[in-house]
């Protein structure tokens, strides 16, 4: 086989395995869509009621700005 050939067969290949995954992907997309959702709509791990305060994070608050002192020698 001639380089053509090969590089040919290459990207028929490529192309078609491309689009056998892709339609995988939009059934397993299907699939999920029609599947049953939980009764359980709330998240855990958020509070309805109260602040949305960070979880992990914890808040930086800057100290008060003190001027550069000019003390030369």
């Amino acid at each position: 086989m001639d380089l053509i050939s090969i590089l040919a067969t290459v990207i028929l290949v490529t192309t078609i395995g491309t689009m056998v995954v892709g339609v995988g992907a939009y059934v397993a997309f299907k699939v999920r869509d029609k599947r049953k959702p939980s009764k359980k709509k709330i998240d855990d791990t958020l509070d309805a009621t109260g602040p949305n305060d960070p979880i992990f994070l914890k808040r930086y608050i800057p100290g008060p700005i003190t001027a550069p002192s000019t003390h030369e020698q």
